[in-house]
């Protein structure tokens, strides 16, 4: 049976995508791997410790110009996630003592969380966020 021109046969056609550890960590790959499990079945292979093959390959029939675009996409989903993992890595302490100090002013915790809340420019300015936070804390008899 013929397919329509522009159409492949799913098995004869598949995408190759070398990745860089370095760049992209196993972590990464892999959450790419599921986020286009859906549409292909990705076959990842280690070259050397530094170097990783993926293998995408549609489940459906798909144009070769539509594999190109999805290998692109591949490529881009897998650095936003390596990314993503560099800004969580260097931003964690930030957001975990944000979430300590917005739980320790509810009340939900029992001890004030370690650190320095308190933003040193805004509270030079007489009428910043920082002094009107403070000043209504205390009017009101807290």
């Amino acid at each position: 049976m013929d397919q329509p021109e522009g159409i492949t046969n799913p098995d004869a056609l598949r995408a190759m995508v070398e990745v860089d550890l370095a760049i992209i960590s196993a972590e990464a790959l892999l959450k790419t791997c599921h986020w286009f499990a859906r549409d292909f079945v990705c076959e990842i292979r280690s070259r050397n410790e530094h170097t990783a093959d993926v293998s995408l390959t549609p489940r459906s029939a798909i144009s070769a110009a539509d594999l190109a675009s999805a290998r692109d996409a591949f490529i881009a989903s897998a650095i936003d996630f390596a990314l993503r993992e560099k800004i969580e890595a260097k931003t964690s302490g930030i957001r975990d003592l944000l979430l300590a100090k917005a739980f320790s002013e509810s009340g939900i915790l029992e001890d004030q969380p370690e650190g320095v809340f308190g933003d040193t420019v805004e509270e030079l300015k007489p009428d910043g966020m920082f002094k009107i936070l403070s000043n209504s804390s205390s009017t009101d008899g807290s």
